[in-house]
């Protein structure tokens, strides 16, 4: 499929689902050593191709006379350069996943499904502003080890070897924490999987 399709498509479900609202978020694709990135101030329900800047991963340098590119750009450039295998970068403000971070709670895995999905290693950065490379450093030291980044008070990160994936590993860590939320909420403590557990399930897979 067509770049620019692909990156419309996936935009307009994240949009749907409820991920990001007006504005915010942003979704990244590479291109060679270069990356297509929403532009800042694109509502993603409303991207179309005129809507996603070209990007190089290494200078971070685009063309001055498009549109701007997110102000995410560096936290997406910098997953790039921590794996090869990462084509596509996908960075929302999930209503429960966002909510259990902000209350310092740490995600938990819950079930075989969220591990087979999302993988064994899931990573929180502390607040630090959006936007700068301090956050886009962090960022990248995450991704070259997991999938799933918790961003406190910011959102959450995601990466795969295609936007199918990227967007899978979206959708599994908002369920995940919405079932833990909807558990704390009841004055209940989801019962997790045990590393052992994480370990035998991932030995059976393999």
């Amino acid at each position: 499929m067509d770049k620019y399709k692909e990156l419309i498509k996936y935009s307009r479900l994240i949009a749907r689902n409820g991920l990001v609202h007006a504005s915010s978020g942003n979704i990244s694709i590479r291109q060679g050593r270069s990356m297509l990135i929403k532009a800042s101030g694109c509502f993603m329900e409303e991207a179309g191709r005129g809507d996603f800047v070209g990007v190089d991963i290494a200078t971070l340098s685009h063309k001055k006379n498009s549109s701007r590119p997110s102000c995410e750009f560096r936290m997406h450039a910098f997953c790039y350069r921590a794996r090869p295998d990462i084509r596509c970068v996908i960075h929302t403000h999930p209503l429960y996943a966002t909510t259990l971070i902000n209350c310092s709670v740490k995600p938990e895995l819950a079930g075989p499904e969220f591990i087979l999905g999302i993988g064994s290693e899931i990573c929180i950065i502390d607040y630090i502003c959006p936007g700068t490379e301090k956050l886009a450093s962090k960022v990248g030291q995450a991704a070259a080890k997991s999938n799933v980044i918790y961003l406190r008070n910011h959102g959450l990160l995601c990466v795969g070897k295609n936007l199918k994936e990227a967007y899978t590993h979206t959708i599994l860590a908002e369920q995940m924490a919405k079932m833990q939320v909807i558990a704390l909420s009841m004055g209940k403590k989801l019962k997790v999987i045990s590393a052992r557990q994480i370990r035998a399930f991932l030995k059976t897979i393999s």
